[in-house]
């Protein structure tokens, strides 16, 4: 019997149901996608306000996306061997696992794990009891000024559930997991997440638990495929 294998999507802005009519927010990667599925029974799901889930009413924090990968397993009663997660997906995936003490593996891909200091933050600094017009001050500035691609095309929960999860640091989180129990991949070239400070931080003790992919970028999980295929099988033979 194969084992079972759960992906998390990132935060691509092309898969707001705003902006596509497609039904699955992995159709971008599909190639990586039939690659897992060679070896492993792969399950798949939308995240909210993702090519077409339902969106809640209110901004969720990295802790809500924990708990609905939790009811997704339990509703569906799956037995997780392995949960991949892809960028901002790497990062749901940490906080569930750490959340709920789950025995599944991690594999994770081009994660968003160290978070640089937010320049909005930095520059909108105020009390909180006038965060609203802070908030709204913020919104302009990453909408119509930085034209941040996430907040332009964002609904009103997208935009606020993003300036929520990219404030969130994951680096002590990340030691808190046992090193047989997760595999980071980056790519050497990757412009969006600095895989160098991961490797820096994490030290000596984790450096089998990181593979660099040479010329990958961010989007190995489409360029660099095979490489991407090779180190998970082999993580999941040990």
């Amino acid at each position: 019997m194969r084992k079972t294998m759960l992906l998390i999507h990132g935060w691509n802005y092309l898969n707001y149901t705003s902006q596509t009519t497609e039904k699955d927010a992995w159709h971008n990667r599909k190639i990586m996608v039939d690659e897992l599925e060679k070896n492993f029974q792969v399950y798949k799901l939308n995240l909210p306000g993702f090519c077409g889930a339902e969106e809640p009413s209110k901004s969720w924090t990295l802790d809500d996306y924990a708990t609905y990968i939790y009811e997704y397993i339990k509703k569906n009663n799956l037995k997780i061997d392995y949960i991949l997660g892809y960028s901002f997906g790497g990062a749901v995936a940490i906080r569930y696992k750490t959340k709920y003490q789950d025995s599944a593996k991690l594999i994770l891909v081009s994660p968003a794990i160290i978070r640089n200091q937010n320049s909005s933050k930095k520059f909108f600094k105020t009390p909180k009891a006038i965060s609203g017009l802070r908030n709204f001050i913020r919104d302009l500035y990453l909408i119509h000024i930085v034209k941040t691609e996430e907040m332009v095309y964002g609904t009103k929960f997208l935009r606020a559930s993003y300036q929520s999860i990219v404030r969130e640091d994951l680096t002590d989180e990340i030691k808190k997991i046992p090193a047989p129990d997760f595999i980071i991949i980056y790519g050497d070239q990757d412009n969006q997440v600095n895989p160098h400070q991961v490797i820096n931080y994490l030290g000596n003790e984790y450096t089998n638990n990181i593979i660099i992919i040479k010329d990958g970028g961010h989007d190995i999980g489409t360029t660099h495929v095979k490489e991407v295929g090779k180190a998970i099988l082999l993580f999941s033979l040990k």
